[in-house]
């Protein structure tokens, strides 16, 4: 993020702390509960977001240097991401072409990738190394099965993205993500080093856990025993980046901040800077180092998704760094597996006994009006709708 950047969203946010106040939308938004628990709509989302348009798989510290792999699975697809010799990402179908088994899992360094049902054994641009012991009694069969299954794969500013179904991967990630692609380079996101991750199914829809990282709004009473002494009141920035949605919590430090010369000011350590990426991606810069959640829903279940949780740290790690990479995960994934993620447990059960026809998102919550527009412009339907209020003065 450029100084300039930095000195407009640390103003907007003196601004907010000295009236109390906070990034508006223009209108409330009516979502209604078919949005959540339809089938057709996931179907839909399934479609047009999950296999049609770009997925961040993976960051760039998944795959440090030549002769790694990491293993991914989109939904309910399994891919193998790997860096060939020449520092070139690809994604492949985590399937042999002999009878469908998985080549890797987890992750790695490695030259090859052998098959644990018959030890086909292939390179990281994917091709076929050997089929010990076959006899030749493969020779001859297509070229198709002398490598691993391909799909597009591209590696823009720190942040890995795969397309599931179609071509265009270029384009479409331009679409996607080119509004906020240089400020995120401005992070160096290769330079730092991946830590650990955390993995857990809900039962909920996947929108549900991305709404609760689209506002401030609840921090002060969910939070309040934990991480609500972190953060300023109701404060919060909010930009829309093309289909991205940029939404900063202002920290406390920023007091420290705004109490030097104004030549000195700099925002970036004062604000959980979360990108919220459609369909189902948060990149959140925090203070120091780099969080990166991705949810996906499970088998097609509209009350369902795994969230996967991964924490990039910046280097060296040595012990007392180390120290401090656990405790952010740590906190982090205790805050919202014990917190937020029972609240969505809930809410949607609420959703899907029919008790409840729709929600409402304030005009105080604008990252979530446009993630959930976003989400509708994709793939059609009326199942939200502006609602006409009245300013709060």
């Amino acid at each position: 993020m450029n100084l300039e950047t930095q000195r407009l969203l640390l103003a907007r946010a003196a601004a907010h702390l000295a009236n109390r106040t906070t990034d508006m939308a223009e209108h409330c938004l009516r979502v209604r509960a078919e949005q959540y628990t339809s089938a057709a709509q996931l179907e839909r989302e399934i479609r047009q977001l999950f296999r049609e348009r770009p997925l961040i798989a993976a960051l760039a510290p998944d795959l440090p240097a030549p002769a790694t792999y990491v293993a991914h699975d989109a939904g309910e697809i399994p891919l193998i991401l790997t860096r060939a010799d020449d520092g070139v990402v690809h994604a492949f179908i985590n399937a042999c072409r002999h009878r469908g088994t998985r080549v890797a899992e987890g992750r790695g360094a490695r030259k090859r990738l052998s098959c644990p049902f018959h030890a086909w054994t292939y390179d990281l641009e994917g091709r076929v190394c050997s089929r010990p012991m076959s006899c030749g009694g493969f020779d001859g069969i297509g070229g198709e099965f002398d490598r691993l299954a391909e799909i597009p794969c591209r590696e823009v500013a720190g942040m890995i993205f795969v397309l599931l179904e179609g071509s265009d991967i270029d384009r479409k990630v331009e679409e996607l993500v080119g509004a906020m692609r240089d400020e995120v380079a401005g992070y160096d996101i290769a330079s730092l080093r991946y830590f650990d991750s955390r993995r857990a199914e809900r039962s909920c829809n996947y929108k549900f856990i991305m709404d609760g990282f689209g506002e401030s709004y609840h921090l002060k009473v969910l939070h309040k025993a934990t991480i609500a002494p972190y953060f300023e009141g109701i404060a919060g920035l909010t930009d829309a980046l093309g289909p991205v949605v940029r939404n900063i919590g202002v920290r406390s430090s920023v007091d420290k901040e705004l109490a030097k010369d104004p030549a000195d000011q700099r925002f970036l350590r004062h604000g959980t800077i979360q990108y919220m990426i459609p369909p189902n991606a948060l990149l959140s810069h925090q203070v120091d180092h780099v969080q990166f959640w991705q949810i996906y829903p499970v088998d097609g279940d509209p009350g369902r998704c795994r969230v996967e949780l991964h924490l990039y740290w910046p280097q060296p790690i040595d012990e007392e760094a180390r120290r401090k990479a656990e405790f952010n995960l740590d906190l982090l994934w205790n805050v919202t597996t014990t917190e937020d993620f029972p609240q969505s447990d809930r809410i949607h059960a609420n959703l899907a006994s029919g008790a409840m026809r729709e929600v409402v998102f304030g005009r105080n919550e604008p990252a979530l009006i446009h993630y959930h527009k976003q989400i509708a412009q994709a793939v059609g339907g009326t199942a939200i709708e502006d609602i006409a209020g009245t300013p709060d003065g």
